[in-house]
């Protein structure tokens, strides 16, 4: 592949960035702090795209573009598809947002007002949408990467690739917070139209001539795969897998259950408004978290992955702990330490437990992978899903924000202790020994 084809690849993410920037970090604030919009509902909707990912749409996505041709393309009809449904879906959300008729409704009314809210079911279905294409247009691209990229240079992609989406979602979340000093409802509609026709425009700049058409794509080793049932079989009879599978879902609850919460968090105990939560929040914690993955990830080889996941666990609680004691002093210096401290340890545990799920395949990548991938979009689900009940449900009792806020730092500070007790028992070569004889059983199984 020609090298300006890689660089054009590694591009492709940048435009989900973007979105998924402006959805968790300004709109999410947006609805659930100023419409007053209950965060189980904004929380819920957001976490939509994880949900359809453990229903198996990239499973959808991949066997698809597996078998059929269009026009003579393979991948890349499928990653338009999922591009231009979620740019779509993602210009249409500020405004619909502003139709929803329940913000404000109490927690014991909710139900009854939801069911005669119409705008909320076209948010809903614009969400369903928005994770649709999200999980297609993923899948599909991951997938070309594989076809057209080689073995040596396919981990350079993919990281690259990661690194470009997390910077741009923290140039833009500071961009919009300087835009957004002066804040109305048209200026948001206006981030979201514009960072939606730029996110297209970098898409189909990364992808679109990458694909050869009636291309034969070199076939991978020819190992037997396994079906969604034999691969959840496979996981129920070997307690390794099971064990390993255990701890990437309270890793990756630790690691992502902030990530929708902060912003609010600042408007709600801080008082801060959308222009200061966007330019300290994702520039702070992301910044921070996105040095520490590379630094990390540089030295990890001599770190160890085990040693850098528990170092970035222990971070990781201290920064949260900080956090909370900030919040009930209303302190903000307080706070930016926390958040810087916090960072770093979600940079050393992200880097350090992406490596291992990469390593903990037992040569059976495709399987594994595929568990490991389920395990962390369940964890994501819930962990956004469930701050946004726990924070409704805390609030509703106490009235107080910042008890509903512990509580969800107090979850994810449990993940954290609970996947460093795990660690220990992690081990790559009693899991790699247990899958081949368990494999083996559900392959003569059939």
């Amino acid at each position: 592949m020609r090298q300006f084809n890689l660089v054009r690849l590694a591009f492709f993410q940048m435009g989900f960035g973007i979105m998924l920037g402006f959805l968790h970090v300004t709109l999410n604030r947006v609805m659930t702090s100023d419409l007053g919009i209950s965060s189980t509902i904004v929380f819920g909707l957001i976490s939509l795209k994880e949900l359809l990912a453990v229903f198996g749409v990239k499973v959808w996505a991949g066997n698809m573009s597996d078998k059929s041709h269009i026009m003579g393309y393979k991948r890349s009809p499928y990653i338009l598809l999922g591009l231009v449904s979620c740019v779509a879906s993602f210009m249409m959300m500020p405004a619909v947002a502003y139709e929803v008729q329940i913000a404000g409704v109490e927690l014991a009314r909710l139900l009854p007002a939801m069911s005669r809210d119409v705008a909320l079911l076209k948010l809903v279905i614009i969400f369903i949408v928005f994770g649709f294409g999200l999980q297609v247009a993923t899948t599909a691209y991951y997938a070309l990467i594989a076809d057209y990229v080689g073995d040596k240079l396919i981990g350079k992609v993919t990281s690259a690739s990661w690194t470009l989406m997390v910077m741009t979602s923290i140039i833009f979340a500071y961009t919009v917070g300087n835009y957004l000093e002066v804040f109305t409802p048209e200026r948001l509609g206006n981030v979201a139209f514009v960072g939606g026709l730029i996110a297209l425009g970098i898409g189909l700049f990364a992808f679109v001539g990458v694909e050869e058409r009636n291309a034969t794509v070199k076939k991978g080793s020819g190992e037997e795969s396994l079906s969604f049932g034999q691969s959840i079989r496979l996981l129920a009879s070997s307690p390794r897998t099971l064990l390993f599978a255990f701890y990437i879902f309270t890793s990756i609850y630790g690691i992502f259950a902030y990530e929708i919460v902060m912003e609010p968090f600042g408007a709600d105990v801080f008082g801060m408004p959308v222009a200061v939560t966007n330019k300290l929040f994702e520039p702070t914690i992301k910044g921070m978290m996105l040095i520490f993955m590379l630094l990390v990830g540089f030295f990890l080889h001599r770190i160890g992955k085990k040693r850098g996941a528990l170092l970035g666990n222990l971070f990781a609680m201290t920064g949260f702990c900080i956090v909370i004691v900030s919040g009930f002093l209303v302190d903000e210096n307080l706070l930016r330490t926390g958040l810087v401290i916090a960072g770093i340890g979600l940079g050393s545990s992200s880097i350090s437990n992406i490596t291992m799920m990469m390593t903990m395949t037992a040569g059976r990548s495709g399987i594994y992978i595929g568990l490991w991938g389920t395990a962390q979009s369940l964890a994501i689900f819930l962990a956004h899903s469930g701050a946004g009940v726990l924070r409704d449900l805390v609030l509703l009792f106490t009235g107080n924000y910042m008890w509903a806020y512990a509580g969800i730092f107090g979850l994810e500070i449990l993940a954290f202790a609970v996947a460093t007790a795990l660690l220990p028992r992690i081990s790559q070569k009693e899991f790699e020994d247990e899958s081949r004889v368990k494999i083996a059983e559900v392959l003569d199984s059939r």
